[in-house]
């Protein structure tokens, strides 16, 4: 009779057991290991570091694929990396890969569509006159981000600029494909994002729970700094003028009020700023913070792109 009373117990744990090893809401995600041996190749971890930097990313998969993940790692690695081994994380790339630099950025900026990994769906729902200028603004497109890498490579211009100049390359492309596409031409594209989401939360890779949320986003941020009141409060108001800015900036270039270069310039200089506000808010050691994210996040967008399932 024992036995029986015990064998659905049984049962039940192991039946809980398997669903929590097979849910991948649950699971440490696969790019968080590659990170970290990434990480170590280049740094030379000793055990501890190695060991303890693997727990803080894990401790951010709650907001994975975001970036946000990151952020304790980064408040560990800023702590407990030798001044040598900072040096070499923030170290400039020595090399850029388009293809890597157009998602990054296309994902910071939220946009509606993949562009780069969705070419041939966009594609074969454009007319042939749109055909004919998504071509010219891919070419256009192109070739600016191939000069900017030309000018850094070459060392021309330093990494911050070319951050903002990219930036502005960006923002152009996404408000140019705004005018090219047609109100149900968008409404389709989301949907077909929203199937590649969905498809990427049935797969091994998971997808956190604060993934999608921007207050948590913004919290994750905000804890790892130990940010204050007042700083949250100054640093929302700066991005919000910065929102504001931008937007008006948009509607006069799809008003035909600019050329092509002057908006870009135009959209450079309103990001320059808002980095120098922003900037202002934060301490020096927030600052240094901030910057190994970065750095974190450049080696964390190669193992989280579209496609990649290996």
């Amino acid at each position: 009779m024992k036995k029986l009373i015990i064998l659905p117990f049984v049962i039940l744990f192991l039946a809980q057991g398997c669903a929590r090893f097979g849910n991948n809401e649950e699971a440490t995600p696969p790019e968080f290991e590659y990170l970290i041996q990434e990480l170590d190749s280049e740094l030379d971890f000793d055990s501890e570091q190695r060991s303890s930097a693997r727990a803080s990313l894990g401790r951010g998969k709650d907001f994975h694929p975001d970036p946000a993940a990151l952020w304790k790692l980064a408040a560990y690695l800023h702590e407990n990396l030798t001044l040598e081994q900072k040096l070499l994380l923030l170290a400039p790339p020595s090399d850029f890969d388009l293809t890597i630099l157009s998602e990054e950025n296309d994902y910071h900026f939220k946009r509606l569509e993949r562009f780069q990994r969705m070419d041939l769906y966009l594609r074969s729902i454009l007319n042939d006159d749109q055909l004919e200028a998504y071509d010219a603004l891919i070419e256009y497109k192109r070739t600016a981000i191939e000069s900017l890498i030309d000018q850094i490579n070459n060392g021309n211009i330093e990494l911050i600029v070319f951050r903002f100049e990219l930036m502005g390359i960006m923002e152009w492309f996404r408000v140019e494909m705004e005018i090219l596409l047609t109100d149900d031409q968008k409404a389709i594209l989301l949907e077909n994002r929203d199937d590649e989401d969905r498809r990427w939360r049935r797969g091994r890779r998971g997808w956190g729970r604060f993934a999608s949320d921007p207050e948590e986003i913004k919290k994750a941020m905000y804890n790892a700094l130990g940010m204050t009141d007042d700083q949250i409060t100054t640093l929302e108001n700066i991005h919000e003028d910065f929102k504001t800015d931008l937007k008006t900036l948009r509607e006069e270039y799809i008003d035909g009020s600019y050329t092509v270069d002057v908006y870009r310039s135009a959209v450079v200089t309103i990001i320059s700023g808002n980095h120098d506000r922003r900037e202002s808010v934060f301490t020096q050691t927030q600052k240094e913070i901030i910057e190994i994210h970065r750095a974190l996040t450049r080696r964390f967008m190669k193992h989280t792109r579209w496609g990649n399932r290996g």
